[in-house]
């Protein structure tokens, strides 16, 4: 590894996958001397009721956010400085290249694949698409 890393951003969505690349993302970031920042994006266009299209209450995406937050909580550990993002988008791998180029992030640490059905066939779309459009290196994590 030439390059030094001084501010990581670790994507995750409740995946095991996800969970792994934070493991992956302390290390690197311990090794770095660096910042992490954990995003999570409450994705609301998979949140629609299929009956009448309405969008189920946010109180149940803020739950899931708060529960995958507790569980990276507990695999950082205080190890690094870590700062915990949590937004809304209907378009999660959008908001996390966006917010990559918005706050100068060297480095995304991202899953294989994520809670996605199609995602569990081959690599996820969201973390192709974060390779693909990410203006800085990607590691994607088994």
């Amino acid at each position: 590894m030439k390059k030094e890393y001084k501010n990581i951003l670790v994507a995750v969505d409740g995946s095991e996958q996800a969970y792994n690349a934070v493991s992956e993302a302390v290390e690197i970031t311990k090794r770095n001397k660096a910042k992490l920042q954990v995003l999570t994006v409450k994705e609301t266009s998979r949140y629609y009721n299929a009956f009448d299209m309405s969008v189920i209450e946010t109180a149940s995406m803020d739950k899931m956010a708060i529960d995958i937050l507790k569980r990276v909580s507990e695999i950082v550990d205080e190890q690094v400085e870590c700062e915990e993002i949590n937004l809304y988008d209907n378009n999660a791998k959008r908001q996390i290249v966006q917010y990559a180029k918005e706050n100068k992030i060297d480095l995304i640490v991202i899953g294989s694949t994520g809670t996605g059905v199609i995602d569990k066939f081959f690599v996820g779309s969201t973390t192709q698409y974060v390779v693909n459009h990410a203006p800085c290196n990607v590691m994607v994590v088994k």
